[in-house]
């Protein structure tokens, strides 16, 4: 870069003079430099520890993801067990799907849904306080 810088202040002795005022600003000294590569160190570390840290939050979110995907899939099933609506089981008037009007029983319940969540619990449900031995 010096030798360009040279080469132009020969060619054009006029722009020698602001080539001079300027190459204090462009010179470093070595402490600055020394400080410069200690802050791009501790930079360089940071970025690296954040870096791990953002890996471990994505795990987690995706995690996160997956576990909503299977709790919303059996309130569905759920609620086709029942004959419910599978977004507010009837509860919520504002509802896109139902409009407040989907309580269990509203729909026909799905046979192999009834009998998977429902029936066992009515079962347990009837021997435990009719049948008491």
């Amino acid at each position: 870069m010096e030798a360009y810088i040279q080469m132009l202040k020969e060619q054009n002795p006029e722009m020698a003079k602001y080539f001079e005022l300027m190459q204090p600003m462009m010179q470093k000294n070595d402490s600055e430099e020394s400080q410069d590569s200690e802050i791009m160190l501790e930079l360089e570390e940071k970025i690296k520890k954040l870096k791990g840290v953002n890996q471990k939050l994505f795990t987690i979110v995706e995690g996160l993801q997956s576990q909503l995907k299977f709790e919303i899939s059996q309130n569905d099933n759920l609620a086709k067990a029942i004959g419910a609506c599978t977004e507010c089981f009837g509860e919520n008037k504002n509802c896109p799907e139902c409009f407040g009007n989907g309580k269990p029983g509203s729909n026909v319940p799905d046979f192999i849904l009834f009998n998977k969540y429902v029936s066992p619990a009515i079962q347990k449900y009837n021997k435990h306080f009719f049948n008491k031995n």
